[in-house]
């Protein structure tokens, strides 16, 4: 027992030690990273986010947060549908339902929820009509706004993270 508790502590304090100086926390004096160095302030919300991954504009932000606040519009009633109907899944599962009452009100979820789903990818799709033909290059760019604009409207206040 002696030996094995010796063994562990070894192999922590080598995982430890191959760490380097901060933990590997990256550069920096104590290992981390620091203070950024000037230019604008972190962004706050998911708009910021997409906004700022997109190199938008300030017309084209105006355009896309119009854009935006339409799908979220849009899906404010499903959603809150979406919310009764996994209510209601549980209460079907908690009850003990037969399997097709438990396949009608799962259903029922899903189609909501692939309705907010198609709301997204509408308002992504409206996005990209904006940019620009170097924006619309920009793969990676696209790749990280559309998966912050994933799941965006399932939420009350889309703009949060």
């Amino acid at each position: 027992m002696l030996r094995k508790l010796l063994l562990t502590s070894l192999l922590c304090a080598g995982l430890a030690m191959a760490q380097g100086p901060g933990g590997g926390r990256g550069p920096g004096p104590g290992g981390d990273m620091g203070p950024p160095m000037g230019g604008p302030p972190p962004p706050t919300n998911r708009f910021e986010n997409i906004a700022n991954s997109l190199s938008l504009n300030k017309d084209q932000r105006k355009t896309v947060r119009a854009i935006l606040d339409d799908g979220a519009k849009q899906a404010a009633p499903i959603r809150q549908q979406l919310s009764k109907s996994r209510i209601a899944v549980g209460e079907a599962i908690v009850a003990n339902k037969s399997e097709s009452e438990l396949k009608q009100v799962a259903k029922t979820s899903s189609d909501l929820d692939v309705q907010v789903s198609q709301i997204e990818i509408g308002a992504f799709a409206k996005t990209f009509a904006v940019l620009d033909a170097i924006q619309k290059k920009d793969m990676r760019a696209l790749g990280l706004a559309l998966s912050l604009m994933n799941g965006m409207y399932h939420i009350k206040n889309w703009t949060e993270e």
